[in-house]
């Protein structure tokens, strides 16, 4: 069974959120490359998802040291590769801004990694009432 190596959760709300974007990327996530019906997609250094802009979300990082487990049922899911110059990510919001402040180091430049999106809305229980209706993206790395 995988193990969980390393987390962040950025509980700093990004309104605009576009997707992450490795910090060597001369380029930023390009929405536009989502296929109709779909809500993520990955090239090489980034991750655009297509999340609406009004409540702002919540971002947590996971890398694993195989496949993690399913997500419980009701997120939305998207899996796929993505090859990262040099293994640390952060946030970019709608207007291109790097949120330098929230990086993730996966430890391993140069690497193509499998990775899963899961789109969840906050619901009373798990979090406190100020971030209900939120939605948590949740993005897991594994080699």
């Amino acid at each position: 069974m995988a193990a969980l190596i390393s987390e962040l959760l950025d509980d700093d709300p990004i309104h605009g959120f576009v997707g992450v974007v490795d910090t060597a990327a001369e380029e930023s996530p390009d929405d536009s490359a989502i296929e109709p019906g779909g809500w993520a997609v990955a090239e090489d250094n980034w991750i655009a998802v297509d999340e609406p802009i009004d409540q702002g979300c919540i971002v947590k990082y996971e890398l694993w040291d195989g496949e993690p487990p399913a997500h419980p049922p009701g997120a939305s899911t998207w899996q796929g590769t993505v090859h990262l110059e040099s293994g640390i990510i952060h946030p970019e919001d709608i207007d291109g801004t790097y949120l330098a402040d929230n990086r993730f180091d996966l430890g391993r430049p140069g690497q193509r990694w499998n990775i899963r999106v899961h789109r969840d809305q906050l619901g009373h229980g798990s979090f406190p009432p100020d971030v209900v209706r939120r939605t948590l993206i949740t993005l897991q790395f594994w080699p």
